[in-house]
């Protein structure tokens, strides 16, 4: 019969309740749905109606607390470290700051999923308070989302197929039972494990309030959704628009916020140096925003003019459905091989296709079954009316989000023509850069002309007739200032075709003409004035896309060095620096002075100057790009740009790559393991001669000065100090190796000589020369009182004070320790010197840390205290003199571990996308703000 193990220490009272919560929740959103659809269907019914809707309700607020508290449990277990649980033991670990714990909560797909969740519970509390005439269909939609969503994360297999179908992933599914491993046979496996931690590259500030952001301009956009769906299911196509369009001014400035944090990450904290890559994960949430602002345009025509009824409605519906799309493709694993962002396969494939198709053909088909009875004007638009020209930028719009999406669903395509083809190959993007600027830089065209053109003109065009004329020559002052801005522009930037030259004239065009309207019509009044500080910032932003992204130049470059080093590409980015050695590099001198570890960060100073070419120096600064520790310090995880942010540019810099010993242990190991040493036999004064190097011993100390040595805590040490003499270049180098004792172990730091390529360190056996084995040692017992002096083998010693809670380097104190320090003077030879050995009480244990004095040889040992008799009992021996002779181990060849692979690179005119895309998201922010004051004060 198996045996049944009780596991110790495991709190399975954390997940079986989270387990429950979540079954409870999952129950709860669907009688929600349920509630509510038949409430809405049967809302002529009036108390019937009204009844569902209390059942509906509820069951929603259960469903939100259930989660909450859900969300609640899997912190608590995070912070508490709880490692039975595979989702806390993926995640998180001893030594991640608790600032980070957050960022862990929402590093992995099922916490990401919470999060989700949670924004929508939030945003429908919100929405019950306001919402009654139409809390029906709209809490159908919501409940019917969460439904889904909460489904992924079950964690429960239906007996269908082969081997069942897994139903979503738990996050609180115990680690013995997601992966088998001997360990789980011990009753006591969690005090032998550790969790992993979170990823190095998410321990970051923006990775703590990027995804929440994020995440709730993704829940946000469910609300147009649900109204729009509720105007179509009660067939009302007016009373929803005035509801939902604050809604879609937040959802959009709150999305767009998201995504410029994510921008702002990359360029903090990853090193490809710049904000956007066209990285399908960055269109995936780009294209919603796109529909979703095309939407909100559409959505004014309407209101204003009845015109794009039909259309509302489809970029509203589009938008969410966007969503659950890049939700499918960012967490299927289809875009595994084409992104660096996307996450690993949950198993959930089917699934998550299954949520885009349940939200797709629920708005497709009852946007169908209502297309006929959505009326819209029968008169055409005016070609100089405001509507006509926003419509325009709507499909422009959408001409971005289908080029887009097209490109960035190519995966999808490929996975499914494979499915049926199995040797079909498929397309991918291999320049995503220049494939899509190619294509957006004719939308930035078109929409920085419609926004500068279209903000004059009124609905109807009624302005038009009466200033048409005065309009036109108010656009050709614009359009010649923005011709004028251009060329200056182009004395700083480089504008190498005429294509950029259009988008710049289109960029300065659509901020001159918005600008002119906030001061000449609007009366410098920002708050009427939403939309055209919007449209200002959209110019702003192609100005600084273009200063930035077209103009980046590398100021690590220099192909006339390393051109036989890099590649032909890498050699237009990349130089490699040598510590100490200055680089003239594109008007720099660039130096790479040191570095230094804290924590598991790993900091490089980077010393600029830059001169002009009587070499008189501009500007002087240092940058500390720095490199990251995995969490068990085996390896380098990643890698950490600097910046040095200026009014008119960026200098980013970020180290590319180290030597393999500084990257990893194992090839620290490995490299360390294929040398060859060579030991000589010295004295002080003595040398070791080869033909390319000299080495001389200058002196041996017991109190080594090695940088290596002094960050460790001793017992002892010895180092030599060596000058090494490089024959070739006519210069000397000083250096020291040491050794240090730690009870019976022995380390050993050696002197690397980078320039010749050696590695100098004193033969491990060489430390009985200096160090006599603990346990060899002939310890005698002294007692005497304080003031008494004793003679041993001509040293005296005498007691002169004592020190409670006495430090040591050496030990690390623990609560409810005793330490206490006996000062001891040592006198030999006609020196004095002050030693203090420790008498420690630990858990009503007795224990001592001994002091040696190398003059006098002696071992001191602080062993008993009799309080009654005042009197003080020390152990100490003596050790044998030393003999004169040091072995010293020469190793050759030795790969250099003293220089780096810079990429140091200038973003002109970088701030004028970051303000431009700031005043985009205000403006809407803006917007939003004024429409709920305005629906309040109409109540």
């Amino acid at each position: 019969m198996e045996q049944q193990i009780k596991y110790v220490g495991e709190h399975l009272w954390l997940g079986g309740i989270g387990h429950f919560l979540i079954i409870l929740g999952f129950v709860a959103a669907g009688l929600s749905a349920l509630a509510y659809f038949l409430a809405a269907h049967r809302r002529n019914n009036s108390l019937e109606s009204e009844s569902l809707t209390k059942v509906g309700r509820y069951a929603f607020f259960t469903h939100g607390a259930a989660m909450l508290v859900v969300i609640g449990l899997l912190f608590y277990g995070m912070y508490h470290h709880m490692y039975e649980y595979s989702y806390i033991f993926d995640h998180v670990s001893e030594e991640l700051p608790l600032r980070y714990i957050l960022s862990a909560f929402w590093g992995g797909q099922e916490g990401s999923f919470l999060l989700w969740i949670f924004w929508h519970v939030i945003l429908g509390f919100v929405l019950l308070r306001k919402e009654k005439q139409w809390e029906a269909p709209v809490f159908f939609t919501i409940a019917l989302a969460e439904l889904v969503i909460t489904s992924m994360l079950l964690g429960v297999y239906l007996p269908i197929g082969e081997g069942g179908t897994k139903i979503g992933s738990n996050p609180f599914s115990l680690i013995r039972h997601t992966m088998e491993a001997p360990i789980f046979a011990n009753a006591d496996y969690l005090s032998l494990i550790k969790g992993r931690g979170l990823n190095p590259l998410l321990q970051n500030y923006w990775m703590t309030i990027h995804p929440p952001t994020l995440f709730l301009g993704f829940a946000s956009t469910l609300i147009p959704f649900a109204y729009a769906f509720a105007g179509l299911w009660y067939n009302d196509h007016k009373s929803w628009l005035d509801r939902s369009f604050s809604w879609a001014l937040f959802s959009g400035g709150i999305l767009g916020t998201g995504i410029l944090m994510g921008a702002l990450w990359a360029y903090v904290a990853l090193t490809f140096g710049g904000y956007w890559a066209w990285d399908p994960v960055e269109n995936a949430s780009l294209v919603p925003w796109i529909t979703l602002v095309a939407g909100i345009h559409v959505h004014l025509i309407l209101k204003n003019t009845g015109y794009a009824g039909r259309t509302v409605y489809m970029f509203y519906l589009i938008t969410f459905v966007l969503i659950l799309y890049s939700t499918f493709l960012t967490r299927s694993g289809v875009l595994g091989e084409t992104s660096a962002h996307a996450f690993t396969q949950m198993g959930l494939e089917w699934q998550l296709a299954g949520m885009v198709a349940i939200f797709f053909l629920l708005a497709l088909g009852l946007l169908v079954y209502r297309w006929n009875q959505i009326k819209e004007p029968v008169k055409e638009e005016k070609l100089y009316s405001r509507e006509f020209w926003m419509f325009i930028g709507s499909l422009v719009l959408i001409f971005s989000a289908v080029l887009i999406t097209y490109s960035t669903s190519l995966p999808v395509f490929n996975k499914v023509i494979s499915f049926f083809k199995a040797d079909y190959v498929g397309n991918v993007i291999k320049d995503p850069i220049a494939h899509y600027n190619k294509y957006q830089i004719w939308i930035g065209v078109f929409l920085g002309l419609i926004s500068g053109f279209g903000v004059f003109l009124r609905y109807g065009g009624t302005l038009w007739e009466a200033s048409g004329q005065k309009m036109m020559i108010r656009s050709a002052m614009h359009l010649v200032g923005s011709l004028l801005l251009t060329f200056l522009t182009s004395k700083w930037i480089a504008l190498p075709s005429w294509q950029f030259w259009v988008l710049s004239i289109a960029g300065y065009y659509t901020m001159i003409a918005n600008a002119d309207y906030i001061v000449s019509v609007l009366k410098g009044n920002f708050k009427l004035g939403a939309s055209a500080l919007s449209h200002l910032g959209l110019g702003a932003m192609l100005i600084g896309t273009l200063s930035s992204g077209l103009n980046q130049k590398p100021i690590s470059s220099n192909p006339f060095v390393f051109k036989e080093i890099f590649s032909e590409e890498d050699v237009k980015k990349y130089v490699q620096l040598i510590k100490g050695k200055p680089l003239f590099s594109q008007g720099y001198f660039i130096t790479y002075q040191s570095d230094t570890l804290i924590g598991r960060e790993r900091f490089y100073d980077i010393h600029f100057r830059q001169v002009n070419d009587s070499l008189v120096t501009l500007d002087e600064f240092t940058l500390k790009p720095n490199a990251l520790y995995a969490n068990d310090f085996s390896k380098i995880a990643a890698y950490n740009p600097d910046t040095k942010h200026l009014w008119n540019k960026d200098i980013f810099t970020a180290v590319m790559k180290v030597p393999p010993a500084v990257e990893s242990v194992e090839e620290a190991k490995i490299i360390e393991d294929s040398l060859k040493y060579t030991s000589y036999s010295m004295t002080n004064g003595s040398e070791i001669q080869d033909s390319n190097f000299a080495i001389k011993l200058i002196s041996v100390s017991d109190v080594p000065t090695n940088a290596e040595y002094l960050k460790n805590k001793h017992d002892a040490g010895v180092g030599v100090k060596l000058a090494v003499f490089d024959k070739s270049e006519d210069t000397t180098y000083q250096v020291e190796a040491a050794i240090g004792l730690q009870g019976a172990l022995i380390y050993t730091y050696p002197a690397p000589v980078e320039p010749l390529g050696i590695r100098i360190k004193i033969s491990e056996s060489a430390a009985t020369s200096f160090f006599t084995p603990e346990e060899n040692l002939q310890y005698k017992e002294y007692t005497f009182k304080a003031g008494q002096t004793i003679d041993i083998e001509g040293t005296k010693l005498s007691i002169v004070g004592f020190e409670q809670d006495a430090k040591n380097d050496r030990i690390e104190k623990k609560e409810g320790d005793i330490v206490i320090g006996a000062k001891i003077k040592v006198e030999t030879n006609g020196k004095s010197k002050e030693i203090m050995p420790l008498y420690i009480i630990r858990d009503n244990q007795p224990m001592s840390m001994k002091e040696f004095d190398s003059e006098s040889g002696l071992h001191v040992r602080f062993s008993n205290i009799d309080p009654a008799k005042e009197e003080f009992s020390f152990k100490i021996a003596k050790d044998q003199p030393k003999t004169q002779n040091l072995s010293i181990d020469v190793a050759r060849n030795v790969p250099r571990t003293d220089y780096l692979i810079l990429m140091a690179s200038i973003f002109p005119g970088i701030n004028f996308f970051w303000i431009g895309s700031i005043l985009m998201m205000v403006g809407l922010f803006m917007a939003s703000y004024q429409r709920m004051v305005s629906k309040l004060s109409n109540r």
